[in-house]
């Protein structure tokens, strides 16, 4: 599938249905629609990975397409490259893999400042953290992002910034080494 290269594209996943409730889906939509209301929905489309369709797609007011499972990383790494935004509405998310594997190709993230998200996102530095459970701080977040393109190659360099300094294997091995040594202690 090909996806438009004229339009900003808001990038969805999780590799559970749609209608999972702790992805925060369901989030999703009315944030999008708020977005259209306020002037996007012919500038945006949604691009959902992970999830298949569903039977009965919602609307969102904006376009979507549904790529369905990534076979490699590479495929997923293409995809957060063409992306403008990752949207993470989880109302649930220890640390959501999603963002950071975002931030590492230099995609902000939006997603609400609650639950394991805060440790990802720094608000307005690499992404923007809505208030909780709040669609419409949602939409004003990507929004955020996607207005000013100065501003998003800074919030791009700073993600990626972020998660080299932060996530990368060799760094994480070692938190998990010193912490395992610890607990054996």
């Amino acid at each position: 599938m090909s996806l438009p290269q004229d339009k900003k594209l808001i990038l969805w996943g999780s590799e559970a249905k749609v209608s999972v409730k702790v992805k925060g889906f369901h989030l999703l939509k009315p944030s999008l629609r708020e977005l259209a209301k306020a002037g996007w929905g012919s500038r945006t489309e949604l691009v959902v990975f992970g999830a298949s369709e569903p039977i009965d797609p919602p609307d969102f007011s904006v376009e979507a397409h549904y790529l369905g499972r990534l076979q490699d990383d590479v495929a997923l790494a293409l995809l957060y490259a063409a992306g403008d935004v990752l949207v993470v509405p989880s109302p649930q998310e220890n640390f959501p893999q999603v963002a950071s594997e975002a931030m590492a190709c230099g995609l902000p993230v939006v997603a609400f400042g609650a639950t394991g998200l805060p440790d990802i996102v720094e608000h307005q530095q690499n992404g923007y953290l809505a208030e909780p459970f709040a669609p419409e701080s949602l939409a004003r977040g990507i929004a955020w992002v996607l207005e000013d393109r100065g501003r998003w190659q800074s919030l791009s360099c700073r993600a990626r910034q972020k998660a080299e300094s932060e996530f990368a294997l060799p760094i994480m091995a070692q938190r998990y080494a010193d912490l395992y040594e610890e607990v054996c202690r």
